[in-house]
């Protein structure tokens, strides 16, 4: 697993880990349209919330101090 840090600002990052730029693990690239999950439907929300895509692109699964978020591939940063 490759550990990367989120690019943007994200106000439900900051909310929820204190820092809109969280270390994200990443386990694998998952369209999270197929899925029912709490991470789908958090994702689904942010994305409204924060303008990110929907419907174009990648979007990866992977954890954040435990917890399991999907991010859109615009959003990964450097690998650390």
């Amino acid at each position: 697993m490759k550990n990367y840090k989120i690019n943007g600002n994200s106000k439900y990052f900051k909310r929820k880990y204190g820092t809109p730029n969280p270390v994200f693990t990443m386990e694998k690239k998952l369209d999270y349209r197929k899925g029912f999950s709490p991470a789908t439907f958090l994702y689904q929300g942010r994305a409204l919330a924060e303008g990110l895509p929907v419907s174009d692109g990648n979007t990866i699964y992977g954890h954040i101090g435990g917890l399991g978020e999907f991010i859109h591939e615009s959003e990964l940063g450097e690998e650390i």
